[in-house]
């Protein structure tokens, strides 16, 4: 596989992750608010159903609170994983999630 394919091959993961709502780019532009679980836009400072205030983090931020994530490009990695299959970055023993319970 060329370099190029692999690049093609990466762009297209890129677009159906965001074309079906995944993929750390959809979830840094989210918020949901605690009230009545609407969606909102990460610019928002107040829910736009109820009018509750939304939490200062994204859906993003709560990801990745849990999970184990590349810090090159954000996806999440397993426990074992030694290098992002995504991007290539290797990553550190200490790349982990914070405040995960197992």
């Amino acid at each position: 596989m060329t370099e190029y394919d692999l690049e093609t091959k990466k762009a297209l993961r890129r677009v159906s992750l965001l074309e079906y709502g995944f993929g750390p780019e959809t979830l840094w532009g989210r918020k949901i608010c605690p009230a009545c679980g609407r969606g909102n836009g990460a610019y928002r400072t107040d829910c736009i159903s109820c009018g509750a205030a939304l939490p200062k983090e994204t859906l993003y931020d709560f990801y990745r609170a849990r999970h184990r994530c590349c810090p090159g490009c954000g996806v999440v990695v397993t426990d074992v994983a030694v290098y992002c299959p995504e991007c290539g970055t290797r990553l550190s023993k200490e790349t982990g999630a914070k405040g995960a319970s197992g």
